[in-house]
């Protein structure tokens, strides 16, 4: 019995679970814990890793990925080994992962555009394009892995990614007066968190819509004051002010969370004149919307993109420790832990808007 447990014991140092990804099909795998490889290679044992809403489309076939890749891009670990060169992070160290990184040196670098680098970016981010973080254990270059401040603990570390996209989208929407009135498409766990950066930053004047019963009530139990509502109640009061003529219904600010593509068309629809769009969500490609380039025109509309987390990875890092877990806990979000064997169960109630995210911890 000894022995055997022994050997058990043993085989759980040197073996790695993982939740790969091969051709449309999820499954967990077995494999030796992997090592490092180059002098600028760190592995790292993964104690939270979450499963993002663009993991979903990937896994829904409506966003591109490798054919084989060990899923997620949202991870926090210990570093378990680290090549001779790297001088930033050591054995033992808490760190969390940016899964973007960039060469430095193309053009679209050298111009201030590292998330569309011809080399790296989006074209090699960790757990779409390399493998990442759904596992135990995971090898990766070190200029992916970022330590982590003491001050900050794995729970508000794993939130440190999805945040840096939220503020990349956040500053390229300044200015925003005080006084605006945003509307937030989308209470997945994004929308959740512009909800709490608005709350954070003083903005009260916030609607958000959801089709989802329970995603509606993750936001409103976060008790922020802000109106919750189904996107067919804005339809309706859209169609009022227009029968009315009442030129001033509307936002200040549209912030699209959902993806829908539908949105767009709305969205531009119930902003006020000198109103900001913020396509956030990410729609499948090939999709269509239909919007009057005379209402942008009329009403000098601005409609804005924005695409992971370019510069904003190390100052999201003060944001979301002055949040802290006032705001940012995983119960007050919505958020649930599984093991990775839980997989299909995890991803099936996230689908269902009962929790805005799935979260595998080892």
């Amino acid at each position: 019995m000894l022995f055997s447990n022994f050997l058990r014991v043993s085989l759980q140092r040197t073996m790695n679970n993982a939740l790969q990804l091969w051709d449309g099909h999820l499954s967990v795998i077995t494999r030796p814990v992997p090592h490092v490889q180059t002098s600028l290679d760190v592995v790292v044992k993964i104690t939270y890793s979450a499963v993002c809403g663009t993991d979903l489309k990937i896994l829904e076939g409506k966003f591109p990925c490798e054919k084989s890749v060990i899923m997620g891009h949202e991870f926090v670990g210990i570093v378990k080994e680290a090549g001779a060169d790297v001088k930033h992070v050591s054995v033992g160290d808490r760190v969390v992962i940016n899964p973007n990184t960039s060469c430095g040196m193309c053009d679209n670098c050298t111009k201030g555009l590292p998330h569309f680098c011809k080399f790296e970016g989006v074209k090699g981010t960790i757990g779409i394009r390399r493998n990442g973080g759904w596992a135990q254990y995971c090898r990766l270059p070190a200029k992916n892995v970022v330590p982590l401040p003491h001050q900050l603990s794995f729970e508000l570390g794993l939130l440190l990614e999805p945040m840096s996209c939220v503020v990349h989208g956040w500053n390229l929407l300044q200015p925003i007066s005080p006084d605006s009135e945003i509307l937030i498409c989308g209470a997945g766990s994004m929308g959740l968190l512009f909800m709490c950066l608005l709350h954070f930053r003083g903005y009260r004047e916030v609607v958000v819509t959801e089709l989802l019963k329970g995603r509606q009530k993750i936001a409103q139990k976060l008790d922020f004051g802000f109106q919750v509502v189904h996107p067919e109640i804005l339809v309706s009061e859209a169609r009022n002010a227009k029968h009315d003529d009442d030129e001033y219904w509307g936002f200040d600010i549209v912030i699209d969370c959902s993806g829908d593509p539908k949105t767009l068309e709305q969205g531009v629809q119930w902003l006020r004149q000198g109103g900001k769009f913020l396509l956030f969500g990410i729609s499948p490609a090939g999709s269509e919307a239909k919007i009057d380039p005379h209402e942008v025109y009329a009403k000098e509309l601005k409609i804005i993109a924005s695409r992971i987390n370019p510069f904003t990875f190390s100052s999201s890092m003060q944001i979301v420790q002055d949040m802290g877990e006032q705001y940012l806990s995983f119960g007050k979000l919505g958020m649930r832990t599984f093991q990775l064997q839980e997989f299909t169960a995890a991803l099936e109630v996230q689908r269902s808007g009962e929790i805005s995210k799935a979260i595998f911890e080892n």
